[in-house]
């Protein structure tokens, strides 16, 4: 007789891995959903049968008098009341969109190499729940802020917290700097579009793609987008810009202006500016180490980009 009592093994989603990022997103839900519908049937079969409640009995006071003010004889608790006899508190329904830590149990065989492979699928079960709760948590911290930061700033409280502008509030009370706020503030009602259909991390930058999409077209040429550029792997900013050119939802683009046919001097040395400096820099430092130069001009293009969300934010 084997000495371990046999338990029910961990559930472990199978999800493909030869597929496109939208086809494992939907074996996810898809899991998710039957495992949400198997608890409610454990759950209704386990719940007990209901129980009239019993009258209330009014507590008696030491000269006789009831708690109500009304002379009557003390009325003692029945004999065969259960103590602590309170109403029971329902347990907290599972988060929508969050995977159930597989719980830890043992298997029912006694051969080592099966108890490995066991505990090994066991490990990559948990692995699987934490890195879908963690893109869920991350999608819902991006809405979460958003709602509480257009919530401040729309009673403009920060003027009770003493600071004269919405930006110098978040950074000092939440490390948060102004043009990361307006950027959440952007993309916030693009997430909420969006919450209910995936749960993936939806990342800042790849939503800002989504912003005319929203105003112009409203919430479901959103979800359509998304979903259109979901059928070819992972969701980039490319990918949704490509799927609203697809479907008619991205903005025309501007034709750039005929070229003045007409021989200008090049400028002066002086004339240059900063900006165009630190390029031809770039330039020159590529023909000696290149690697080095590509990476000077990404950090350029990031710090160039941050400074324009900032000029062209609203948050005062």
């Amino acid at each position: 007789m084997s000495r371990y009592k046999p338990k029910e093994a961990p559930v472990i989603p199978v999800v493909s891995a030869s597929g496109s990022g939208a086809d494992r997103e939907e074996q996810m839900r898809k899991w998710e959903e039957d495992q949400r519908r198997a608890r409610e049937a454990q759950a209704t079969a386990a719940a007990p049968a209901p129980v009239a409640a019993a009258a209330p009995v009014l507590p008696a006071q030491a000269d006789g008098v009831t708690a109500d003010g009304s002379a009557g004889q003390a009325v003692e608790p029945a004999a065969d009341a259960p103590d602590g006899d309170a109403p029971a508190v329902p347990a907290r329904p599972p988060a929508v969109g969050y995977l159930p830590m597989p719980e830890f149990t043992q298997p029912d065989s006694d051969d080592p190499a099966e108890r490995l492979e066991f505990y090994s699928r066991g490990i990559l079960a948990v692995q699987y729940a934490a890195r879908a709760n963690h893109e869920r948590a991350e999608q819902q911290k991006l809405i979460g802020l958003g709602l509480r930061l257009q919530a401040m700033k729309d009673e403009e409280l920060h003027k009770t917290a003493g600071f004269e502008t919405f930006g110098e509030m978040t950074d000092a009370r939440f490390r948060i700097k102004k043009h990361q706020a307006n950027n959440i503030l952007r993309v916030m009602p693009v997430a909420q579009a969006l919450e209910d259909i995936t749960t993936q991390e939806l990342k800042e930058r790849p939503l800002r793609v989504l912003v005319p999409v929203l105003e112009t077209h409203g919430r479901d040429a959103v979800r359509e987008t998304w979903l259109e550029a979901a059928r070819h792997g992972n969701v980039t900013d490319t990918a949704l810009k490509q799927a609203a050119n697809f479907l008619g939802y991205a903005p025309p683009k501007e034709l750039p202006a005929a070229p003045v046919q007409k021989q200008e001097k090049p400028p002066a040395a002086a004339q240059v500016s900063e900006s165009l400096r630190a390029v031809e820099r770039i330039r020159e430092l590529a023909e000696q180490d290149p690697a080095r130069a590509r990476r000077e001009a990404e950090e350029l293009e990031s710090a160039v980009r941050e400074l324009v969300e900032e000029l062209s934010g609203n948050l005062g």
